[in-house]
């Protein structure tokens, strides 16, 4: 079993299952408010990219799990390949990409959930403080 892979899979779990709760219950208090309808709609679309990229980060984690299963790095990133060709999510790779180069990837996908959850969070204090546009 690889544990850097195990280790990263459960980090990815928890940023994806955290910041997804959090970004329901404020969605939902935004609906619930009304302060200001436009900007609402605007911060609960934000909200959607959100929980799009955090489900998407629950995905990698899995998929992270799978490679931490085998017993071999080589082996299982070449099974994590033959599951999305088989799922059709992309080609089969002429060359397996390991672990490191997975792991780079996926940080940059963190932060770009780091980055849209922290645009959702400045929208939603201006929704709340100050009606983003003004009364409605």
């Amino acid at each position: 079993m690889n544990e850097r892979a195990s280790a990263f899979a459960s980090r990815l779990q928890l940023q994806g299952i955290s910041l997804g709760i959090i970004t329901v219950f404020l969605m939902i208090l935004l609906l619930l408010v009304h302060e200001s309808w436009w900007g609402s709609i605007l911060a609960v679309a934000s909200g959607f990219l959100v929980l799009l990229l955090a489900a998407y980060m629950l995905f990698d984690a899995a998929l992270f799990r799978l490679i931490a299963s085998h017993a071999d790095e080589t082996e299982g990133c070449r099974a994590v390949d033959t599951l999305l060709a088989q799922l059709h999510l992309r080609k089969l790779p002429q060359t397996t990409r390991m672990l490191d180069a997975r792991m780079r990837g996926t940080n940059q996908l963190l932060a770009k959930l780091h980055l849209a959850f922290g645009v959702f969070l400045v929208l939603f204090a201006a929704v709340t403080t100050y009606g983003l546009w003004g009364p409605q």
